[in-house]
């Protein structure tokens, strides 16, 4: 079944509604007076309202596809203290072990995968997408 342009334009506009008020709350959870897991507990409902919608409007095929986007750019944003291994996140790039006589490691130092993904060139233009 087709979808008039109208009729997908009121859909994008649904969602992108329950995608900033989902904003909303996390950037403002503190001044709402909300404690962290009520907020995340709202935030993840309306997830997964907005999910509901989408699969029903387009069809599971488009949120798979836009689940594997959003993992293409995924970052660690909070761990807990006994996940030190969570680190290795933070540089895929840096080598876990060198040797004394591998002074050439060093290069993989700085996380260039970041900095792809959050640079910008000289003109201002973000490198990624």
């Amino acid at each position: 079944m087709a979808m008039s342009k109208q009729a997908k334009a009121k859909v994008d506009s649904i969602l992108g509604r329950l995608d900033k008020m989902a904003g909303f709350i996390q950037e403002n959870r503190e001044k709402l007076g909300m404690d962290f897991s009520t907020a995340k507990e709202l935030v993840n409902g309306l997830d997964v309202v907005a999910d509901e919608i989408e699969k029903m409007a387009y069809g599971p095929e488009s949120l798979s596809r836009r689940q594997v986007e959003v993992l293409k750019t995924a970052e660690v944003i909070q761990r807990d203290a006994d996940e030190s291994y969570m680190d290795t996140f933070k540089n895929p790039m840096q080598p876990i072990q060198t040797n004394g006589d591998e002074p050439y490691m060093s290069a993989y130092g700085d996380d260039q995968s970041s900095a792809v993904n959050h640079g910008k060139s000289t003109s201002g233009r973000p490198l990624a997408p």
